[in-house]
């Protein structure tokens, strides 16, 4: 039986960690990556991944941090990810 329980605590968790846009994880590449290249490679990435899943909040959130986290990574095609997908969230949230 505590198997049983175990298996669908570790499959409600997989579900939920694959929908949804969780904004720390972004942030999380900002503080383990230290190679300013991979960083924005990871960063550009994350967003393109979860693009669909984040609220126009999560995408203010990013863009008011985008400079401290991605430091030197920080580019115009982050800039442009986030604004593309505060746009693309706004329309979704109006339907």
């Amino acid at each position: 039986m505590r198997w049983l329980i175990l298996l669908l605590l570790l499959g409600l968790v997989g579900a939920v960690a694959k929908n949804g846009c969780h904004v720390r994880e972004f942030y999380g590449i900002a503080y383990t990556i230290h190679n300013p290249s991979e960083r924005h490679q990871q960063m550009s990435m994350w967003l393109t991944n979860n693009a669909p899943h984040c609220r126009s909040q999560d995408y203010v959130v990013m863009w008011n941090n985008l400079s401290e986290w991605a430091g030197a990574a920080d580019s115009a095609e982050l800039r442009t990810k986030v604004i593309h997908g505060y746009k693309d969230a706004l329309e979704r949230e109006k339907k």
